[in-house]
């Protein structure tokens, strides 16, 4: 097993001569479905101690993840391109937000529906965003572009560290959250998928980023349909 890997805050920016500087506080923002114990050990709505389904850096090849990302962007399609900057040049959610509206008016749901949906949701996307920063600077993992490789990426990499992907953990908890309201619709899936792997066209993250955040996305969105599932069960007694 690896013992070390690139530090996102040990190693300037590509071009650039400083070091990066760190934002840490949204990983310590009040959370609505996660309790956060004093010596951070997460709890769970039903207050069960967490068992993360993320994987630790350094069981991760880092050396690969770079290859998939220079070998992404050096045939990278006009269609990739243009999923990097959908999805990368405003909020995902601005997105995702849209595509709730227009299922609300497919299956006719009324004001009071939409609320709740739009309610959990929002949530449930707080919680994954505020996990996926607390993973960030947890771990401190570097981005592709702080390798000296001279990378030309699609879209200019953010300022905070790239594991897990904070677009894709986001993009698996509203996976969950919105299959839940909406069960028919197969597709909301291929469009959460296509919002994490938009992270490697931009050339602002690994693969291994997006895949990590979708899995631990999907485990804090899955939570939020137990509360979900819990609430349908009482209001039926």
């Amino acid at each position: 097993m690896r013992t070390n890997y690139r530090r996102w805050s040990a190693y300037p920016y590509q071009g650039e001569q400083t070091l990066p500087k760190p934002y840490p506080a949204p990983a310590y923002f009040p959370m609505f479905f996660i309790f956060r114990e004093r010596n951070n050990e997460f709890l769970d709505p039903f207050r069960q101690r967490i068992n993360w389904k993320i994987k630790h850096p350094i069981e991760i090849e880092w050396g690969t993840e770079l290859s998939i990302v220079e070998q992404t962007l050096s045939s990278i399609t006009p269609q990739q391109i243009r999923s990097a900057q959908y999805w990368g040049t405003v909020e995902a959610t601005q997105n995702m937000i849209p595509m709730i509206f227009n299922l609300a008016t497919k299956y006719n749901l009324g004001s009071p529906r939409i609320a709740r949906i739009l309610g959990y949701f929002h949530a449930a996307v707080n919680d994954a965003f505020v996990m996926s920063w607390y993973f960030k600077y947890l771990w401190d993992v570097a981005r592709p572009n702080q390798y000296g490789r001279n990378l030309a990426t699609v879209l200019t990499t953010p300022r905070f560290p790239s594991y897990p992907s904070a677009h894709a953990t986001v993009a698996g908890c509203a996976e969950s959250v919105l299959s839940y309201f909406f069960p028919s619709e197969a597709g909301i899936k291929n469009i959460m998928e296509e919002c994490a792997l938009s992270r490697l066209y931009a050339g602002v993250h690994f693969k291994v980023d997006n895949d990590e955040g979708l899995r631990l996305g999907r485990q804090i969105g899955n939570m939020v349909v137990s509360v979900l599932k819990a609430q349908n069960l009482n209001d039926s007694q």
